[in-house]
């Protein structure tokens, strides 16, 4: 064999030699950009499922921040009242954190700022006024107060609540703890020889008072007369103002 033909030989060896690495370079760049890739894939996967799992406890701890504040207010708002069937005066109840309670509410550290309205509710007895008391829903000893209160003896009613709901008259009574239903006032009713009138905004308010719905100055009056009297709604309240 020449000297050219071997060197020809030599040199195809060599580069098939050198196809062969380059080729088996190759596939070991394609196996780590295969492995870099599910590296990177398996990171990203994990990275979305902790995403879900910080944003599900982020909802979950939302959510249950509104249970909590729900919970301060009844969603379901009792539409009759418990209370004493006794003839007035009718004081402020000692314990007005109980009183809250029975009422479907719970005592706040301060006064609720989403829903806050103003009611009047004025209470007579044959031509002679009933004072509605103030602190009701309001415990100074323990520093709590109820979202549905009163400050003074105006009869002003005060809805400040931390979530919007709806708060009813019985829920009122059953803070003051005076009974109240179709007919009935305190010990005053058709039993007594007595007819226990509501009016809502001057107009006579057939049914249950207890269930009657608390709204922006709304004015609320209950008048009891002597059976076969004729009861009268009361001259409209004049707000304050600020109110």
């Amino acid at each position: 064999m020449s000297a050219d033909s071997k060197n020809a030989r030599t040199r195809e060896a060599k580069s098939a030699a050198r196809a062969k690495a380059a080729a088996l370079l190759e596939q070991q760049r394609r196996r780590d950009r295969r492995n870099r890739l599910l590296i990177w894939t398996g990171v990203g996967v994990a990275v979305v499922l902790l995403g879900g799992v910080i944003t599900g406890v982020i909802v979950a701890n939302s959510n249950s921040g509104g249970k909590a504040n729900a919970a301060a207010v009844s969603t379901s708002a009792p539409t009759t009242a418990t209370g004493s069937e006794s003839a007035p005066p009718w004081a402020a109840p000692a314990d007005p954190a109980a009183r809250a309670k029975a009422a479907g509410l719970t005592m706040l550290s301060a006064e609720g700022t989403v829903e806050h309205i103003h009611s009047h509710l004025s209470v007579s007895v044959d031509g002679h006024p009933v004072t509605v008391p103030a602190l009701l829903g309001i415990d100074e000893a323990n520093a709590s107060i109820s979202p549905l209160h009163t400050h003074d003896q105006s009869g002003i009613v005060h809805v400040e609540s931390p979530v919007k709901t709806t708060f009813t008259l019985g829920q009122v009574f059953t803070e003051w703890n005076v009974a109240l239903d179709t007919g009935r006032i305190g010990s005053y009713s058709a039993a007594s020889g007595d007819t226990v009138t509501t009016f809502v905004d001057g107009k006579p308010f057939a049914g249950d008072p207890a269930a009657i719905t608390l709204a922006d100055h709304e004015d609320i009056d209950i008048v009891v007369t002597k059976s076969g009297e004729k009861a009268t709604a009361p001259a409209a309240f004049t707000w304050p103002a600020g109110y």
